[in-house]
């Protein structure tokens, strides 16, 4: 356990977090190794835990008319999940592995529990989420407004 924590203090999202914090959050959830091309969990799941890329890729996508379309792709560092459990609402979107990978995986439970005793992983866990969500949003309006113009220019 004690190499994850070093692991863990390493990432960017947990600079400044000492082996023992690093310690804490491993002990609140589950060391996984995930194969390559294994689902961990699909758009419509009801959110039953959360991930933390310590190494590897993960592959975010949705389905759409038969085909996947990749939302994005996520390496070390990343939460996965956190918004549909925080906010008890289904998966919106797929992960795959990409390529054998190592995540830390924390039930519902124990992560909101986390959220609470964690001031400092609450903080850098809600900026990450809303900066996540807020590139979302640029690119959706990035994209209505191309395909605006485009719709504009064949008239």
């Amino acid at each position: 356990m004690s190499g994850y924590a070093a692991v863990i203090t390493a990432l960017p999202l947990f600079k400044g977090y000492t082996p023992d914090g690093a310690k804490r959050l491993l002990e609140s959830g589950d060391i996984r190794e995930c194969a390559a091309g294994e689902l961990l969990f699909s758009e419509g799941d009801k959110a039953s835990f959360v991930l933390l890329v310590l190494a590897g890729k993960l592959e975010v996508f949705v389905q759409r008319n038969g085909q996947d379309l990749i939302l994005n792709q996520s390496g070390p560092s990343t939460i996965l999940g956190e918004l549909a459990v925080l906010c008890g609402i289904p998966r919106s979107a797929s992960v795959r592995v990409l390529e054998n990978s190592t995540v830390l995986q924390w039930e519902a439970s124990a992560f909101r529990s986390l959220m609470l005793r964690d001031v400092f992983l609450s903080e850098r866990i809600f900026r990450e989420s809303l900066r996540t969500l807020i590139d979302k949003e640029k690119s959706l309006i990035a994209t209505l407004t191309e395909s605006k113009a485009k719709a504009t220019e064949s008239v």
